[in-house]
């Protein structure tokens, strides 16, 4: 059972994103406020990342947009030289543990705290922004198509565009440094990522000690920094 979800937990993720697109265009329950257009509704946007990062996850983990299954761990090996995942010291428990306690745990809560802690609801702004760009810079770099890049230029970079453009800046609910707060704590996610698994890389940690840190530390640092933002900058209270 553990091998089984090591390798389909993105098919399990996608079943619960089908559900939660259903509940989002379909009905009002992720919305604070039916009076709003949706795509300017806080709460029901900080619903929608959480819904975009799971289609986004079966393209890096499901099948992608050539038909490989289970791309992006052979992509991300491939990176530091090593020719198939079984040659790869990143254990596949690492993946698992980036990505189902943020995107199946941390943003779903964030989106639930929303309507009390904006700043918190808007996080996936900034994860689904730095990770396009990552996908977008491993792409020309490497002047091809990486597992999820579809989702990152198609859904990531229109949906960041528009919630910044939206809820940030004079007269909206949160003001510009809180944007930027967001995105540097997402940076810094990636950062945390990527040490982890340079670390592993070089075996100066186990693939087990790397992913329980990384499922640790990962949800901590996508809540408590626009927690933290929060805090210094309020939400306004009547955002024209």
């Amino acid at each position: 059972m553990w091998q089984w979800f090591l390798h389909d937990w993105s098919s399990v993720g996608l079943g619960a994103g089908i559900v939660l697109g259903l509940l989002l265009f379909c009905t009002d329950v992720c919305r604070s406020d039916p009076g709003l257009s949706r795509w300017r509704d806080p709460v029901w946007m900080s619903w929608m990342f959480a819904f975009a990062y799971l289609i986004h996850n079966f393209e890096e983990y499901g099948i992608d947009a050539v038909g490989r299954r289970f791309a992006f761990p052979g992509s991300m090996c491939e990176l530091f030289g090593y020719g198939t995942p079984a040659e790869c010291p990143i254990g596949l428990e690492f993946f698992a543990a980036v990505n189902v306690p943020l995107f199946w745990v941390a943003l779903p809560v964030a989106a639930a705290g929303s309507r009390c802690h904006p700043a918190v609801g808007m996080t996936g702004l900034g994860i689904v922004f730095t990770n396009a760009m990552t996908h977008i810079g491993a792409a020309i770099i490497h002047r091809g198509y990486n597992p999820g890049l579809l989702t990152a230029v198609v859904v990531f970079l229109p949906l960041a565009a528009w919630a910044a453009h939206a809820f940030f800046g004079s007269g909206r609910l949160l003001r510009l440094p809180v944007l930027a707060v967001v995105v540097a704590g997402s940076a810094l996610l990636h950062c945390l990522l990527i040490c982890l698994v340079l670390a592993q890389t070089r075996d100066l940690v186990g693939a087990v000690p790397a992913s329980v840190l990384q499922a640790v530390l990962g949800p901590v640092l996508l809540l408590a920094v626009p927690w933290v933002a929060e805090r210094r900058w309020p939400a306004n209270a009547d955002p024209r």
